[in-house]
């Protein structure tokens, strides 16, 4: 055998080793939680279903919990198309993505904000992940490939939009639906949903009605 014939196989069977490691790494990431532990608030309606009092969850959200069924296809189809349009696609992070982030780790030793995908943010939101530095963003995306080991894309999305923050003290596409529009998640139209779509990118700066109470948020602090 010469040299390059022994060089190709060692390379194979390092790229085998390598291989299996992986794989079992990835068969043993253990199941983490979605949503288990978290605090949702409680809803009275009337008997049209018409929100009449949310109260505030212990950590003093408001957040009611919405099926992915209850949700608008609006707004599921407005927050990938805004937040991840390779949502379907990819295994948890987006590897494009994640190589600006490298460059941008290597040639300033922080990350870069955006390029995270949905996987990635629930991870941040549902661990509270610092995700600034190199330890972080690595856990980060380990948390979000250990989600995508064990949960189909539509639990994680559901997941997700019930813990999304929609500005103020209001997470989830249910409770800022209700408080904003005065109408349930299923409800909401195109240019609302639009509109609380790009509310998670930016929850302080976007959230609706700086200036003003709407009557459901009146309704919520009461």
């Amino acid at each position: 055998m010469n040299r390059r014939s022994l060089l190709r196989a060692r390379f194979l069977r390092t790229s085998i080793s390598v291989f299996a490691f992986l794989t079992a790494v990835w068969l043993a990431l253990p199941k983490p939680p979605l949503l288990d532990g978290i605090s949702f608030s409680q809803s009275i309606r009337d008997r049209n279903g018409k929100l009449l009092r949310i109260t505030l969850t212990p950590d003093q959200k408001f957040r009611i919990k919405t099926p992915l069924r209850d949700i608008s296809p609006e707004l599921v189809r407005a927050t990938l198309k805004y937040e991840d349009k390779y949502y379907s696609q990819h295994p948890g992070v987006n590897p494009v993505a994640l190589a600006r982030c490298a460059v941008e780790l290597a040639r300033s030793r922080r990350a870069i904000a955006g390029g995270s995908t949905i996987t990635m943010q629930f991870a941040r939101l549902r661990f509270h992940l610092r995700t600034r530095s190199l330890s972080g963003k690595l856990l980060q995306i380990t948390r979000a490939i250990q989600l995508e080991r064990h949960y189909s894309k539509a639990q994680i999305l559901e997941a997700y939009l019930n813990l999304a923050p929609y500005g103020r003290n209001i997470e989830g596409a249910g409770a800022a639906s209700e408080i904003y529009f005065d109408k349930a998640a299923a409800s909401l139209t195109a240019p609302e949903a639009v509109a609380l779509s790009v509310i998670p990118q930016s929850p302080s700066r976007r959230s609706l009605f700086r200036d003003r109470d709407n009557p459901s948020v009146s309704i919520a602090q009461n």
